[in-house]
């Protein structure tokens, strides 16, 4: 199911990396951003895994040049994330900066969005205002002239960190 989820999510765009473990994951994220990412929640192995990268504050986010989140699963027929963002300032965090690095435990990879039903029914049911987030490739448009544009409504490259094994 990864390699089918890793075909669908390069097909729209998506840049697909696959880790053993949380650390190369990470170390590829420092190599990559910088000493600064915005960051939505995230669990608390991925966290500490990111240090020494400074998380900056909501204020910084649109001088950021990347953002890191924690995908609660992935949709292998469309290469879909599912991102869980009740919090205003985690959304912010998501569609500011142009990169956008999204870690995806491998075993959270479902065959289709009715294999999520539970999930969802979950995040939905867990607080009084819940925001989910299906994201599929880069943010792109064509409302203006039919012209597709990459990356007005959000980030123009989408990474995804697959941790196998975890």
């Amino acid at each position: 199911m990864i390699d089918r989820f890793q075909s669908a999510a390069e097909a729209v765009g998506a840049v697909v990396r696959r880790f053993p473990s949380i650390a190369e994951a990470a170390a590829h994220v420092r190599e990559t951003a910088g000493s600064a990412v915005a960051a939505s929640e995230l669990p608390e192995d991925i966290r500490q895994a990111l240090s020494p990268i400074t998380l900056a504050a909501p204020e910084e986010y649109r001088d950021i040049r990347t953002s890191v989140s924690f995908a609660r699963a992935g949709i292998a027929e469309t290469g879909s994330l599912l991102l869980e963002l009740s919090d205003p300032l985690q959304r912010s965090a998501t569609a500011l900066p142009p990169v956008s690095m999204i870690f995806l435990r491998e075993s959270t990879i479902v065959a289709d969005l009715p294999a999520l039903s539970v999930t969802l029914a979950t995040l939905l049911s867990s607080r009084s205002q819940s925001y989910i987030s299906l994201i599929t490739g880069p943010s792109r448009t064509a409302d203006i002239e039919r012209v597709l544009t990459i990356g007005v409504h959000g980030p123009k490259e989408l990474h995804i960190l697959i941790l196998e094994g975890e």
